[in-house]
C-alpha cells in the first residue's frame, strides 16, 4: 500500500509538471493572426485581431472601429520588434478599403500584461499615400520608435494623388505611463511626390534631419 502511494504521488507530480511544462510551451508560441470575413466583392465585413492561445477568439487584440461602413480587416501583418519587461513587443497592422481610391492602416505596438494584448500606441491610422518606419534611435530610448509621414490634402489646389505637404510624427516609449507617447508632430514645409509620381512615397528619410532636430528641442530643458 504504500509503496503503491509513492508511486500514485509521483505519477500525480508528472502529471502536474507535463501539464505546466504544456502550459509553458503554449504561452511562448507565436500568436494566431486572423484576417476578418470579407463580403462577395473582397470588402471586410469583420475585423482581423491577433490573438494568443492555439485556438478560439479569446485574449484577441482588435483593432477599433474606425466609424466605417468596413472594419480593419484587410492584410493584417504581424512582427516583433523588440523585447518590453520579457514580452515581446508586436508591431500589428490591418487595413481598411472602401473600393475608392483610398484605404486605411491602422498600426498597433502590442504587449502582453495580466494574459490580455494591450496596446502601447495612441491612435494611430495611415492612408495609403503614407510612410513609415521603425528607428533605432538609442541617443533617446532603449525601444524602437515609430515614425510616420501622411499626406495633407489641400482639396481646393491638389488632387489625391498630387505633390503634397505631409504630417510628420513620431512616437516613443514614455517608461512613466508603460505606453508610447507622441513625442514630434509638424507639417512638412516642402511636398512631397503623391502616387501619380512614384509607386513608394518617401518622404521619412529626407525629413529625418528636422525630426531628429525637434525630438533634441523637446528633450532639452
Amino acid at each position: 500500500m504504500i509503496e503503491g502511494g509513492k508511486h500514485t504521488l509521483l505519477a500525480g507530480r508528472l502529471a502536474i509538471l507535463l501539464i505546466l511544462s504544456s502550459h509553458a510551451i503554449h504561452v511562448g508560441a507565436q500568436p494566431r493572426v486572423l484576417p476578418g470575413n470579407v463580403d462577395a466583392d473582397g470588402f471586410p465585413v469583420s475585423p482581423a485581431r491577433i490573438c494568443l492561445g492555439a485556438t478560439g477568439t479569446a485574449h484577441c487584440y482588435i483593432p477599433p472601429d474606425n466609424g466605417k461602413a468596413s472594419p480593419f480587416g484587410l492584410a493584417p501583418k504581424a512582427s516583433t520588434i523588440a523585447k518590453l519587461n520579457s514580452q515581446d513587443l508586436t508591431r500589428f497592422t490591418a487595413t481598411f478599403d472602401g473600393g475608392g481610391s483610398g484605404s486605411l492602416t491602422n498600426f498597433a505596438l502590442l504587449t502582453v500584461r495580466n494574459g490580455e494584448f494591450v496596446n502601447l500606441l495612441p491612435k494611430v491610422q495611415l492612408t495609403n499615400q503614407s510612410e513609415y518606419g521603425v528607428w533605432s534611435l538609442p541617443q533617446f530610448s532603449n525601444l524602437p520608435v515609430l515614425a510616420t509621414a501622411d499626406f495633407v490634402w489641400d482639396f481646393d489646389r491638389e488632387t489625391h494623388f498630387a505633390y503634397h505637404c505631409y504630417q510628420i510624427e513620431l512616437f516613443g516609449f514614455d517608461a512613466t505611463t508603460g505606453s508610447y507617447r507622441r513625442w514630434v508632430a509638424y507639417k512638412s514645409a516642402k511636398k512631397y511626390k503623391g502616387l501619380d509620381e512614384t509607386d513608394v512615397i518617401h518622404v521619412l528619410e529626407p525629413e529625418k534631419p528636422t525630426i531628429l532636430a525637434k525630438l533634441q528641442q523637446r528633450l532639452t530643458p
